[in-house]
């Protein structure tokens, strides 16, 4: 007996301490992490020094240093911004001290994102300004404890995080546009002539965040200026899954070099804002946002930014192809969260609490959708299938022509009750031609709100 629990013993810990070799077929055939696909929904953060002139010209605001520097690439607009309101000789590090985060409280941004029911955060810890949101020591006096606001804002939010209950990653650019090392390295264009910026800044930044935060998803972007063999991303993600302390729970996405993406790594992000509306081989990502631009941008109009329920059809047709939804938000550089932000976040989250069975842990049906109206998840552990419908007929006759039902199945509109709180079944007729629903004919305000959701049980 004894040996047998031996050898039971042994066997558990080689399999806990599997080893990933420094290749991209070793790499690829570590299994995902299970609470990745489970929880569906996370924020996205874009915070840093980009958060205080918080300004682009029908672009991304976090790209305001590349783009005053290249007016090309904006027509110029960026360039003439700044100096009208700046002045020519105002450098973008002189931005450091209006970068004060003087509102910045990370309980209660991790209680906002708590509340919009939202199971993981990805916060940028260094974006391609190079500026990190951490004491860095490849970052000297150039981090957000050393100048400008003081604060380790990467520990005291994952902190605020995990306190909540959810898993914390950590976005981090591969490259710095700027940064003397990358480019002395880079001088030749996609044949660097050494690796010195990877070994001095990036390797030792990465295993930083890694050891000190342990994070349970790593973003990588800036994939696209080299090959991965120029970032040795193979060999991060070797000693990450093999020797890390979080190697068995974190995950990864497919930016790690310009031959990677829908190809190598962990879950796949495709393009900013991707949303396929189709199902996908591989676990994949939408990291989409409320209005353009991912940092904060003041001058982005009211009609610029998505309403809740436009979010919610980006967020269902994700989920229904097997996709995670990773909503952005920007705030501002005194540490707020914008007030139109936070609205879509508490209105996704009251959606969510009534409709949550439909969502989390769900997987794709064997159909995705009849319409763009009308959309699938199954939950495999309950059996049920969830009909997500983004508006409802008028004479109140909802036809279904996927399900395929029986003397058994019954239909429910979630969060829709009777007078005493009760569940209400809808009446139904179920054929070979699928299921037609006789949905209430209600006052507006006793209709769950956004988009519909219609559990159906017993049927295949």
């Amino acid at each position: 007996m004894k040996l047998i629990i031996f050898l039971i013993l042994l066997i558990c810990n080689i399999i806990k301490s599997q080893q990933y070799g420094p290749t991209w077929a070793q790499i690829n055939s570590r299994p995902l992490p299970g609470w990745y696909d489970e929880v569906k929904f996370g924020i996205f953060i874009h915070f840093g020094i980009y958060s205080v002139p918080a300004f682009a010209n029908d672009g991304y605001a976090e790209w305001y240093w590349y783009t005053l520097n290249n007016p090309s690439s904006d027509g110029g607009a960026t360039q003439r911004y700044h100096e009208k309101e700046f002045g020519a000789n105002f450098t973008y590090q002189d931005f450091v001290s209006q970068f004060n985060c003087r509102f910045f409280d990370s309980d209660e941004w991790a209680s906002i994102i708590e509340k919009s029911g939202a199971k993981y955060v990805v916060l940028t810890s260094k974006h391609h300004e190079g500026y990190t949101l951490w004491k860095s020591e490849q970052s000297w006096n150039w981090n957000s404890v050393e100048t400008g606001p003081g604060i380790d804002i990467v520990g005291e939010l994952t902190k605020s995080v995990k306190n909540m209950g959810l898993h914390m990653g950590l976005y981090h650019s591969l490259f710095e546009w700027y940064n003397p090392l990358y480019v002395a390295d880079a001088e030749t264009g996609k044949n660097p002539k050494t690796q010195v910026y990877v070994d001095e800044i990036l390797m030792k930044q990465l295993k930083d965040i890694v050891t000190t935060y342990e994070p349970e998803l790593i973003w990588a972007d800036g994939d696209w200026m080299q090959l991965s063999k120029y970032w040795k991303s193979t060999e991060f993600l070797s000693w990450l899954y093999s020797n890390s302390s979080v190697k068995d729970t974190v995950i990864v996405n497919d930016r790690w070099g310009s031959e990677c993406r829908d190809k190598n790594g962990g879950y796949y992000t495709g393009s900013d804002n991707f949303n396929p509306y189709k199902i996908q081989s591989h676990k994949w990502e939408n990291c989409a946002t409320i209005g353009y631009s991912y940092g904060y941008d003041e001058f982005e109009k009211a009609t610029d930014y998505q309403n809740v329920s436009e979010l919610l059809v980006d967020f269902v047709t994700t989920i229904s192809c097997g996709g995670n939804f990773l909503l952005d938000i920007g705030p501002d550089a005194q540490g707020t969260i914008p007030n139109n932000m936070v609205d879509r976040l508490l209105q996704i989250g009251s959606w969510l609490s009534i409709n949550s069975e439909s969502v989390y842990g769900s997987s794709p049906w064997r159909v995705q959708n009849e319409t763009f109206n009308i959309w699938y998840t199954t939950n495999t552990t309950n059996g049920n299938v969830y009909a997500f419908v983004f508006e409802l007929p008028d004479n109140g006759i909802l036809k279904l022509s996927d399900p395929i039902g029986n003397h058994k199945t019954k239909a429910t509109l979630l969060g829709l009750k009777s007078e005493n709180g009760v569940t209400v079944s809808l009446p139904l007729e179920s054929n070979k031609h699928g299921i037609t629903l006789h949905v209430p004919l209600v006052a507006p305000q006793d209709y769950p709100p956004y988009v519909y959701v219609f559990k159906l049980t017993n049927v295949k």
